[in-house]
């Protein structure tokens, strides 16, 4: 038998092969491999097309990966490997061997598809065979989500996706989830065999009006299939051009319900060529999308769980502000005032520093009241409130409404100089504010009377006794004609 004799009975026999010269760049395959891809016969564009890649890491093999290259090197090779042409692509399991035929060498690689009956055991590929072993792939996913967490959900979404997809041999598959009110859908996880182009990023605001056939049969019969795009019903004429686009054949989808509604769909699809969906196929998706289903809800109520805990602690803080500021100016309230005082006493007998505080009054304020009327008093403790903020700028500064008028800040590190020098500033502003009051015996213009006192850590004393000095100075501010700051220390005019 001559070399050429030998070629070309390979590319005849009844299996799907591959081979070529020793040392030759080009190979043959036989017309039973081109058959499994749809061709009718080997072609040069057919031969042209193919390419090899890792189905594991999704990597294309060539250079010295090449199954051939490595046939060569090896003389005997045995892996994976998916073969896409430009119609589609499909995973096969190949062994090589280098047969000599009159001093020729020529390598020949048997390429075993991954539902061929010649590769897979018989007791495999019989439907009670097929089930048992889908079972395992079903149990062994199972036992992954139940241990997982939610932040690794959506990496075990997408290897259940790709361990679907491989068992069954597609080249997609695809998590879709419904959002404002089913009127679109968005492509939240995919799955694409080696070589297969993905489109997730192209589907993220998918508008299901464009695809009115695909939304209802999902809503209303919770499964969608296709056997072949081109023969789709005119009203899928939305559907059918997407298809096409994307490159779908065949495609099949089910719903994935949740305990308030439909969630979404997952989907898979065949490009290249048209397949026929057999039964065992649905129940495999549905028994996923149910799977994803009880996954995506407790997904969904440790989320409703997690968010009712932020609104929780959000409410609770929206209480002890309400509990703790004043409604009207929005500094600290009485309550926040004696507290902060109390703790901050004890910190500054600890941490060995001083502590001062300022008690503070508006002059005349009934009368201010009584000729502006109550809104106009209540923006001007609001006035007052926010200079009293801006000039009091310590870190620890704590600012309060000590009660109608009158308003108090602590400032903790603070001996009675620092506290005068605060005090003074603290007046010239107001009386710079330039609040209108016409009754004032000071140009016309609301003031304040400030009293301040001063605690040393090595006489500490109680927030009570603080408070009463501070009152008796600011007593003293006022019976010496007001707008003006006096201390408990001296009980004697110190600035004005």
């Amino acid at each position: 038998m001559k070399p050429n004799e030998g070629i070309a009975l390979l590319r005849q026999l009844p299996t799907c092969l591959l081979f070529k010269r020793l040392g030759e760049t080009k190979f043959d395959v036989s017309t039973a491999f081109a058959r499994q891809f749809g061709e009718s016969c080997v072609s040069d564009a057919f031969l042209d097309s193919l390419r090899f890649f890792d189905p594991i890491t999704k990597d294309e093999l060539s250079g010295s990966y090449h199954p051939f290259a490595i046939a060569e090197e090896t003389l005997h090779l045995c892996q994976w490997v998916r073969i896409q042409s430009y119609e589609r692509g499909i995973q096969f399991f190949i062994e090589s061997a280098v047969i000599t035929v009159d001093g020729v060498s020529i390598v020949v690689i048997n390429a075993k598809a991954v539902q061929n009956n010649l590769f897979i055991a018989p007791e495999e590929s019989s439907p009670v065979g097929k089930h048992i072993t889908f079972n395992g792939l079903l149990s062994t996913l199972s036992s992954q989500l139940i241990n997982t967490t939610s932040d690794k959900i959506d990496s075990l979404i997408e290897n259940i996706l790709g361990a679907f997809g491989e068992f069954c041999d597609l080249d997609r598959c695809y998590l879709f989830e419904f959002y404002d009110d089913t009127k679109f859908a968005c492509n939240t996880h995919e799955w694409v065999a080696a070589g297969v182009t993905p489109y997730k990023n192209d589907l993220q605001a998918l508008s299901m009006e464009s695809m009115p056939y695909l939304n209802r049969k999902i809503k209303q019969d919770g499964l969608f299939k296709v056997n072949n795009v081109a023969y789709l019903p005119n009203e899928a004429a939305g559907e059918k051009e997407e298809f096409e686009r994307e490159r779908i054949c065949s495609i099949l989808c089910a719903a994935i319900e949740l305990d308030e509604g439909i969630f979404g769909f997952i989907g898979c699809d065949i490009t290249g060529s048209p397949y026929m969906w057999r039964d065992y196929d649905i129940k495999y998706l549905q028994r996923i999308a149910l799977m994803l289903a009880n996954t995506l809800q407790n997904a969904h109520n440790e989320r409703a769980l997690f968010e009712a805990k932020q609104q929780l602690i959000k409410a609770n803080l929206k209480l002890a502000k309400l509990a703790n500021i004043d409604g009207l100016t929005g500094i600290a309230n009485r309550r926040l005032f004696d507290d902060t005082l109390q703790s901050d006493i004890q910190r500054s007998v600890q941490s060995k520093t001083p502590l001062s505080l300022l008690l503070i009054d508006v002059d005349h304020f009934k009368i201010y009241n009584d000729c502006y009327g109550h809104v106009a008093g209540d923006n001007v403790l609001i006035q007052v409130a926010e200079i009293l903020k801006k000039t009091c700028i310590g870190n620890d500064d704590v600012v309060a409404r000590y009660g109608g008028e009158e308003f108090a800040v602590i400032m903790p590190f603070t001996d009675m100089n620092s506290a005068l020098e605060v005090a003074e500033r603290i007046r010239s502003n107001i009386e710079q504010a330039a609040i209108v009051f016409k009754q004032s015996s000071y140009k016309s213009r609301l003031t304040i009377s400030l009293g301040a006192s001063t605690m040393a850590f090595s006489h500490p004393v109680s927030p009570k006794e603080l408070i009463q000095r501070a009152d008796a100075a600011l007593y003293l501010a006022k019976s010496l004609g007001r707008n003006r700051v006096d201390i408990w220390e001296t009980q004697e005019v110190t600035l004005r």
